[in-house]
């Protein structure tokens, strides 16, 4: 066999096996780490309400997750990603804590296509592992928007941000951080939806 067949089969045989030095790709998924649970002592409302979610910078809204190194630089893990887009996740985690608290008629996501009464905004402004400080954090920062759907009116708009300390300094600290903040950030916008829509 010449030098340059066994060459050729050599690359033939690691295309297949699809290079066995590059490293999988770890899939997370965003939790809301608190059990969501009915209200207590108070009355079911009779509205209908809806739950979008979206993105200020389409940047964080990939499913690879962002770290920085250094201030106003960002830039995506190469092996480590969420399972699915973060602001379809996070309108997800904000339905199922709203529907389990029991405090409207229903609650569903926007692309069900319901003649809802109220629409919940949730945007993501920042979500990512910041290297840049010591010691790292992960910052979460979400707009939360109550809209009247019917006359499209505004009721209310919140912002909620959180820097929490990161465990380790990988994609596992970082995913697990962004998760305690997410969850942070849901146990104040989640009662501040009921809040505002009540008044209304």
């Amino acid at each position: 066999m010449t030098r340059i067949a066994a060459l050729v089969i050599v690359a033939m045989l690691t295309g297949c096996l699809g290079g066995q030095n590059t490293p999988a790709t770890t899939h997370f998924v965003m939790t809301d780490l608190t059990p969501a649970v009915p209200v207590a002592g108070t009355a079911a409302s009779e509205k209908s309400l809806v739950v979008a979610g979206a993105a200020e910078d389409t940047f964080y809204d990939a499913e690879n997750l962002v770290f920085s190194r250094e201030q106003g630089a960002r830039a995506y893990y190469h092996f480590a990603a969420w399972t699915d887009r973060p602001s379809r996740r996070l309108a997800s985690l904000v339905q199922y804590r709203l529907e389990a608290r029991h405090r409207f008629a229903s609650v569903s996501a926007i692309t069900a296509g319901v003649n809802a009464d109220v629409l919940v905004n949730v945007s993501i402004v920042e979500m990512y592992h910041d290297l840049a400080v010591t010691p790292a954090v992960a910052r979460v920062q979400l707009i939360g928007e109550v809209v009247d759907w019917k006359s499209r009116t505004l009721l209310g708009r919140r912002s909620f941000a959180v820097a929490l300390p990161v465990a380790s300094a990988d994609a596992k600290g970082a995913v697990d951080a962004v998760n305690r903040g997410v969850t942070a950030i849901l146990d104040e916008l989640v009662p501040w939806v009921e809040g505002v829509a009540a008044a209304r």
